[in-house]
């Protein structure tokens, strides 16, 4: 049902003896944080750091919160925990158990790259697990204020990565739902997005992602290994390594299972894999402590004996230097190296080596924000002349073949995204956030196009 009111762009939105305000992603993708006050509590849904650099910190009224939400363990999500712990944070962290497994792996990881010693690392790290409280999907969680009265809040599958969440809010005056990421149905591995709520009062104010409010992805469902081999076997006929820069959380574990996939009923031959990404080589570990919540098909597969995750010809690079090695192996190999937009990571020296070689092809496999590496790469290959791009402070020519696979986004579409909203009943207001302003305002214009 079409929602009285849909606000795009918004970063303030009022409640009855409430409100919310967006800290983060009003208009852009990244970073994710909502304060939101109800029940006299002060609710942080997110605590997000920008996956690129340009000059965001952290709002301080995040600091005001007395509990923090985690939806999902994406760096734009949970990054800026570290300045608020830093900062005198104390509150209980609420997230999956699979979302605290991850976002430790993440949150160790960050601090590390800030430069901090091993000790400084290992003292963020008891008090982070100190503060976490590791909830179930759907079971009720109590969330008391100041003044007593509280919020109830449950975490509803949100399909996007490994314990990923929608949050659902509801005090004595207000009920809201944070939808956090919202993954695609039928994503390998995943359980899709709830879409069962209760019907007991109205929603006051749904807040829901936007990244890809303006798109309709062109591969669907089963078709997504068909794609992927298309492109792997065409770029095997260049004769060059095949790059896949990918997030280490999530994208990397899906693209180990589609590549399983391909490889078990030999549709792709005689192609060595290298993961070189350390942190998704340890989250893909967390995945497989978590596979109670792979969907039916992985349990299927695990059952069978077959690890979804591993295959012949797989090989694990955690050394840097092994790393170094790769662009001069002259057999074709696909390497899969963080990070997914190409702002950092071992990508980058794959990327500045064999960006200027014709053999070579880029795999982008998830969405490439504005000022980021990877949307000057796509860029620069769909010019009509030969672009370049300035990596490590070099100049260097884009004459890679590069190609897009939209269908492994691990965000819903604008179709998925309507779907999504169309089944919360009697929701009285739709805040779009977490997406660039076109998107916002194609996916309002979709939401309005919904009848009962």
């Amino acid at each position: 049902m079409t929602p009285k009111e849909i606000r795009t762009q918004t970063p303030h939105h009022d409640l009855p003896g409430g409100q919310v305000n967006l800290l983060g992603a009003v208009s852009e993708v990244t970073p994710s944080a909502t304060l939101v006050e109800l029940g006299g509590a002060r609710l942080l849904v997110d605590c997000g750091a920008p996956n690129h650099d340009h000059g965001w910190e952290l709002d301080g009224a995040a600091r005001k919160a007395e509990a923090v939400l985690l939806t999902h363990a994406h760096f734009d999500h949970v990054g800026g925990l570290v300045d608020l712990i830093d900062g005198g944070f104390d509150g209980p962290i609420y997230a999956t158990g699979a979302t605290h497994a991850i976002a430790r792996i993440l949150l160790r990881d960050s601090v590390r790259l800030e430069g901090a010693r091993r000790s400084e690392v290992d003292a963020f790290t008891k008090r982070l697990d100190a503060l976490a409280r590791p909830v179930s999907y759907d079971a009720p969680v109590t969330i008391a204020g100041p003044s007593g009265s509280g919020v109830t809040a449950w975490f509803r599958e949100a399909g996007h990565i490994l314990g990923s969440a929608s949050v659902e809010l509801e005090g004595a005056a207000s009920r809201v739902i944070v939808s956090g990421d919202l993954g695609r149905p039928n994503s390998p591995i995943l359980r899709d997005a709830n879409t069962s709520w209760r019907n007991h009062r109205p929603v006051d104010l749904v807040l829901m992602e936007s990244t890809y409010g303006g798109r309709v992805h062109k591969v669907e469902g089963e078709s997504l290994a068909d794609s992927l081999e298309e492109i792997i076997n065409r770029s095997l006929q260049d004769g060059g390594h095949i790059l896949v820069p990918s997030f280490a959380i999530g994208r990397v574990q899906l693209l180990l299972y589609l590549l399983d996939k391909l490889v078990e009923a030999g549709r792709v031959k005689e192609l060595p894999v290298a993961v070189d990404t350390p942190m998704g080589l340890r989250v893909t570990e967390a995945y497989k402590d978590y596979k109670k919540l792979y969907d039916r098909e992985a349990v299927q597969k695990m059952a069978a004996g077959d690890d979804p995750l591993d295959f012949e010809n797989l090989f694990a690079v955690n050394r840097h230097r092994d790393s170094l090695r790769l662009a001069g192996v002259e057999t074709p190999m696909l390497i899969i190296a963080g990070s997914g937009m190409c702002t950092g990571g071992r990508i980058l020296g794959h990327l500045r080596a064999l960006l200027p070689v014709p053999e070579t092809d880029v795999i982008f496999v998830g969405y490439q924000a504005r000022r980021t590496l990877g949307r000057r790469i796509l860029d620069a290959a769909g010019s009509e002349v030969e672009e370049t791009v300035w990596i490590h402070r070099e100049e260097i020519p884009v004459r890679a073949h590069i190609h897009q696979l939209h269908g492994l986004s691990a965000h819903a579409d604008q179709a998925e995204l309507t779907g999504w909203f169309g089944a919360i009943p009697d929701a009285r207001a739709l805040g779009l956030m977490h997406g660039e302003g076109r998107a916002q305002e194609s996916l309002a214009q979709a939401v309005q196009r919904l009848t009962p």
